[in-house]
């Protein structure tokens, strides 16, 4: 067996148990981070109408629990204008 084969096993292995994992672990953690300070900012800049609106989720579940006589409802509570 060749250096290179050998060079070229162990970079597969590095990739795929070292830096896909990180990638992977890392890429969650930033959207989460940005979906957090999202709606942070929003919240403390009283603008909650461009913050992510569950609306559409609500109404997909109302949809296919429908049969169950399940109602959704919204929670959020917008200020007066």
């Amino acid at each position: 067996m060749s250096l290179k084969a050998i060079l070229f096993a162990l970079g597969c292995l590095v990739a795929w148990f070292v830096l896909l994992p990180v990638l992977l672990i890392s890429g969650g953690v930033a959207l989460a981070a940005y979906a957090t300070f999202a709606e942070l900012g929003a919240f403390l800049m009283g603008m909650p109408s461009k913050t992510l609106d569950s609306s559409a989720a609500r109404e997909i579940a109302r949809r296919m629990c429908g049969a169950y006589a399940v109602q959704a409802r919204s929670t959020r509570q917008l200020p007066a204008p």
